[in-house]
């Protein structure tokens, strides 16, 4: 199994720790000139979707794990679980709520996404930087309305964030999946 330093840690790394897999949401480094450097790291266990923190030092080697890419289309709940089909085999892969997390704000019918499989299985699904999202509701625009006067809305996945007083109901806007705010309308996220 591949292993890697602290150092060469990326954002959205698969790595094996405490022997399962956990994705690496976030890391920044401490230490001064005196002192040695560890790296702090926010992971996302990929079976429970339970984020804990943790401090490597400088010299530990990890293991990532042998993860393997797939292009998924969601389809359907099932209960509470989020099927999703594989674009070229049609075979049907199931993910837990507990596992979708937070993300679910941002998983639409028919949407294609990358799918992380370990064995297998159904691990994560990979988002895009930002999705294209309808305003359901939200009060009337403004015209006129500034990028610095904010009003709440919500979206047609029941995500409630806050957009520029210009935009109306039914207009399409891009998200930003990480930070979970208003990217631009649909069209000026295109050019």
């Amino acid at each position: 199994m591949q292993t890697v330093l602290p150092s060469e840690f990326k954002r959205g790394m698969i790595l094996m720790f405490e022997g399962a897999p956990h994705v690496l949401e976030e890391f920044h480094v401490s230490g001064t000139a005196q002192t040695k450097h560890k790296l702090h790291a926010r992971l996302r266990h990929l079976k429970t979707g339970r984020l804990t923190d943790h401090t490597f030092p400088e010299g530990e080697r990890v293991p990532v794990a042998d993860v393997q890419h797939r292009r998924v289309q969601f389809s359907y709940h099932d209960g509470k679980d989020f099927v999703f089909a594989d674009v070229e085999t049609f075979e049907e892969l199931t993910i837990s709520p507990e596992q979708i997390g937070e993300r679910r704000w941002f998983i639409k019918e028919n949407e294609e996404y990358r799918a992380l499989l370990l064995d297998g299985r159904l691990l994560d699904i990979v988002l895009p930087p930002a999705v294209t999202l309808e305003v359901t509701d939200t009060a009337p625009a403004i015209r006129g309305g500034s990028d610095a006067t904010w009003k709440p809305a919500r979206l047609d996945t029941g995500l409630e964030i806050m957009v520029p007083l210009f935009i109306a109901t039914g207009e399409k806007i891009r998200v930003d999946t990480i930070e979970r705010k208003y990217a631009g309308r649909e069209s000026e996220g295109r050019k």
